[in-house]
């Protein structure tokens, strides 16, 4: 997740497209104006290749397949606010850096950028790959000087709810000290409690170990005896969610409604 704050304070939480579903993408769109230069030619070639000159026809040859290359993807980009082909079929959309729609000059640099340098013979075809593949938001070198990204639009599957605390591990899991937890290594015991099940055994196992492990020294008082890494995490995961719920429905309390305030106040 890439987290950016707009400019009213608001807070977005983007899933950038990762470069092999960009690659995918690339190749639709790739394959669209190949199959509309293709088309171009033919009609060009069969119509009018004996009613004018060579040069003109060569002129005219170069100008077609121009628009073929930028018009297709700037125009569909514009139109559809971040949309082409390969990006509808991959579940993406490009936006700009601070999450709004992108507009006609952004999709412009974009693709000037990509068939002059991301895409081009001097190169090696491999400019935006390798671009896209050092960038932490996975840029291209278009995105980079247009202030754009590609992010998924797509809902990720939805993860089954945390585990409740067992009854026999309530007493404990109330008098846990959680403030020396960081909210990294919470985040990433929670994410494994919510997909263990789709885990081979083995690295189930051994990721559950590393984690518990960097657990017990943050957390107050030991566990019970015997209590397994996995079962561990979960009264971890589920004590933290059920003291955020108590916090922000206390919290809700204290704030008045407009009919909780006098009549002078509303």
């Amino acid at each position: 997740m890439t987290q950016i704050v707009t400019g009213d304070a608001i807070l977005l939480d983007l899933r950038p497209a990762r470069l092999p579903m960009r690659i995918l993408g690339a190749i639709i769109d790739l394959t669209v104006v190949a199959l509309g230069l293709w088309l171009w030619n033919f009609v060009l070639v069969d119509q009018y290749q004996r009613d004018i000159s060579e040069a003109l026809f060569v002129a005219v040859q170069i100008i077609g397949s121009l628009l073929v290359m930028y018009a297709y993807p700037i125009l569909t980009e514009t139109l559809t606010r971040g949309r082409t082909l390969g990006k509808w079929a991959t579940g993406t959309r490009v936006t700009r850096d601070d999450g709004g729609t992108i507009r006609f000059r952004h999709a412009l640099v974009r693709w000037i950028v990509f068939w002059n340098v991301d895409f081009a013979p001097w190169t090696a075809f491999l400019g935006g790959v390798i671009s896209a593949a050092l960038n932490p938001q996975g840029k291209r070198l278009g995105d980079l000087m247009a202030g754009t990204m590609v992010v998924r639009v797509r809902p990720p599957r939805t993860l089954p709810p945390v585990t409740e605390i067992p009854e026999n591990l309530a007493e404990w899991a109330g008098r846990l000290e959680l403030s020396r937890v960081p909210a990294d290594l919470l985040t990433a015991a929670r994410q494994f409690t919510q997909r263990r099940e789709q885990m081979l055994q083995h690295p189930r196992s051994t990721i559950a170990a590393d984690l518990a492990a960097k657990m017990y020294g943050r957390t107050a008082p030991p566990p019970p005896m015997h209590l397994p890494p996995e079962e561990f995490l979960s009264v971890v995961v589920a004590e933290r969610r059920r003291r955020e719920t108590e916090r922000v429905q206390r919290r809700d309390q204290w704030v008045p409604t407009a009919d909780d305030l006098p009549s002078g106040w509303r």
